[in-house]
């Protein structure tokens, strides 16, 4: 079962044109640079703080988001699908 997924994904990467490659590179690196700064202490305070001041009006939903405690998790996973995205970019522009 798992040799037909990775057969799919060679199929799809077959598939991709140039353009394709570029784009998943630039946003690889994008991601990356985003989820890094999100993952710092000041990064997901700033974001947090700004998500909170977008819900003036709105304490229930106020007070969840200043407890909410998963934006420098979201922020390292989204990094690590910057640095996967990177190196598939890389392997994709090579071969071709």
């Amino acid at each position: 079962r798992a040799t037909g997924r990775m057969r799919g994904m060679l199929q799809l990467s077959e598939q991709a044109t140039q353009g394709d490659r570029v784009f998943l590179l630039i946003w690889g690196v994008g991601a990356l640079a985003v989820g890094s700064v999100f993952a710092s202490k000041k990064g997901s305070s700033w974001i947090r703080e700004l998500i909170v001041s977008g819900l003036e009006g709105r304490p229930v939903q106020q007070a969840r988001a200043k407890n909410f405690g998963g934006v420098r998790l979201i922020a390292a996973a989204m990094a690590g699908a910057g640095l996967i995205g990177i190196g598939a970019a890389v392997v994709l522009l090579t071969r071709a």
